[in-house]
């Protein structure tokens, strides 16, 4: 293997193996991983509307809504008009979604840090996501195709 072809299998591989060391973890709590991604952007307090939501934890519309809905037959997230435009709703964490998250945080935490993962490597797959997104939507718009997720 060469060049895109290693990359490809390395952050493939990498991102494989967390989620399986990770899935334990989760598992414990009764957490999915896709919940997991979920919890971890609303922990942020900010509250999200769907659509940028479904590109944050890489999941389409439909299963997004089907998670949500879950997720606050859990009373882990709720939903609530936005105070700009009552039409759209942001999703926000509930009190025990924020007790689940900080809970599973620390577990996550500990695991990772033993690993060598660092500022570096964040700051390496940073540049890299932002360097394709700007050249996925640049090719789209030059093809005529609508960026994904837009």
């Amino acid at each position: 293997m060469r060049g895109s072809d290693d990359l490809m299998y390395l952050l493939t591989r990498a991102e494989r193996l967390l989620s399986r060391r990770l899935a334990g973890i989760l598992d414990t709590h009764g957490c999915g991983p896709e919940a997991w991604r979920v919890l971890c952007v609303l922990a942020d307090g900010k509250g999200h509307f769907m659509t940028g939501l479904s590109e944050r934890v890489s999941l389409p519309p439909g299963s997004l809504t089907r998670l949500i809905d879950q997720m606050v037959e859990d009373n882990l997230v709720y939903r609530r008009g936005d105070d700009v435009d009552r039409r759209r709703i942001r999703v926000h964490l509930a009190a025990r979604g924020r007790r689940l998250h900080d809970s599973v945080d620390r577990k996550v935490r500990a695991s990772i840090a033993e690993l060598p993962v660092g500022d570096d490597l964040s700051a390496l797959l940073n540049e890299l996501i932002t360097a394709l997104d700007v050249k996925s939507s640049q090719i789209s718009i030059h093809s005529g195709r609508l960026p994904s997720g837009g």
